[in-house]
This record gives structure tokens, sequence and C-alpha cells, in this order.
């Protein structure tokens, strides 16, 4: 039976051992935890500050690319409207000539009219 006690001893022992072990454990996790999460907290917000300037610099970006063309638009619609501009001026030209052609033509047609019909009631009396 001192056999049995002694093997009892040895098995608490390293027990006890092995307790200890896990307490050493739990103590440097105490010290090493907090660390790591101020570690990852300090990367956390070195990303979001990152992140923040790529949306910045993509922004900026954007902006330069939308006033260049907006400046394109307005100039291209400048460009457009003068041509429309100069093209109603070539109608509008066209229409007064036309007007006038047809304004003469109607006085040629009543006056050469009126000499026919004359004529001939001249020639029928």
């Amino acid at each position: 039976m001192a056999s049995t006690q002694t093997m009892r001893e040895a098995l608490v022992a390293e027990l006890i051992g092995d307790v200890d072990a896990l307490l050493q454990r739990v103590e440097a996790l105490r010290t090493t935890l907090p660390e790591a999460g101020t570690a990852a907290a300090a990367q956390v917000q070195a990303a979001g500050t990152q992140a923040a300037n790529d949306i910045a610099v993509a922004s900026d970006r954007l902006k330069a690319d939308l006033a260049r063309q907006a400046e394109t638009l307005r100039h291209t619609l400048y460009s457009v409207t003068h041509e429309a501009r100069e093209a109603a001026k070539i109608v509008d030209g066209t229409a007064q000539r036309f007007g006038r052609f047809a304004l003469l033509a109607g006085f040629g047609g009543g006056i050469l009219g009126g000499v026919l019909v004359g004529l001939a009631l001249a020639f029928q009396w």
C-alpha cells in the first residue's frame, strides 16, 4: 500500500505542477492580451485612416474628371448652339428671299394676266 500512497502523491504533485503551469499561462495572457488588443486597435485605426485618405483622393479625382467632362460638354453645347444659330440665319435669309421672289412672281403674274385679259378683251370687241 505504500506504493499506492506514493503513486497518489506523485500524481497529486504532477497535477499541482500542471495547474501551476496553467496559472502561469493565464498570467502571461493577462499581460499579452491587452497589448495584442491595443496593437489590433492601432492596426484597425491605421487601416481606417488609409481608407479615408484613399476615398478622399478618389473623390478629388472624380471631382476633377467631372469638371473636365462638364467643361467639354459646355464647349460642345456652345458649338452646337452657335451652329444652330448660323443655320437659322441661313434659313431665315432664304425664306426672306423666297418671300420676295413669290411677291414679285405674284405681281408679275398679275400684270401679265391683266395684260393678257386686256388683249383678249380688246381683240374680241
